[in-house]
């Protein structure tokens, strides 16, 4: 059997020690996934070089992304080294964190997805959405939530 954890690195302990204790029940191989979502260039409105403002720009320094990423793949393996005692078959990866839940789930033959739901309140819900909930409506395996109580 093999289950995926899928993470935003907020979940507090709690969770990661019931994923790991669900995967020794299963006798399960453990995945571990974490989808970085890519920084967004910055539009501005005004010319930097003549002060007008008619014309739009995107600042976009690949510098800055390449050290987010590195920061992102550090905290990565961090939550990892120090969640985790069982065997685990990570994976970090870029874009749309539900899609790629999804697709990672279908090509790698999931039978179990794994995630941490918070609460959201109805505007969060309405303006934000949630991969969450997106990839409980959405997918082909067996969807497990584990829920974020607020003392954890």
């Amino acid at each position: 059997m093999k289950v995926m954890f899928a993470t935003d690195l907020s979940e507090p302990k709690v969770i990661t020690d019931h994923v790991q204790s669900l995967v020794r029940r299963l006798d399960a191989q453990l995945f571990v996934l974490h989808v970085h979502v890519p920084t967004p260039t910055t539009p501005i409105g005004v010319d930097p070089l003549s002060g007008f403002g008619d014309i739009a720009y995107a600042l976009y320094d690949p510098a800055v992304e390449d050290a987010i990423v590195e920061a992102e793949k550090h905290d990565f393996d961090t939550f990892v080294a120090e969640r985790f005692i069982i065997p685990v078959r990570p994976a970090l990866h870029e874009g749309d964190p539900a899609r790629i839940i999804l697709d990672d789930a279908d090509r790698m033959g999931m039978d179990m997805i794994v995630m941490a739901k918070r609460r959201h309140s109805a505007i969060e819900r309405m303006l934000l959405g949630s991969v969450t909930n997106t990839v409980a409506r959405e997918a082909k395996q067996a969807v497990v939530l584990l829920p974020i109580h607020e003392e954890e």
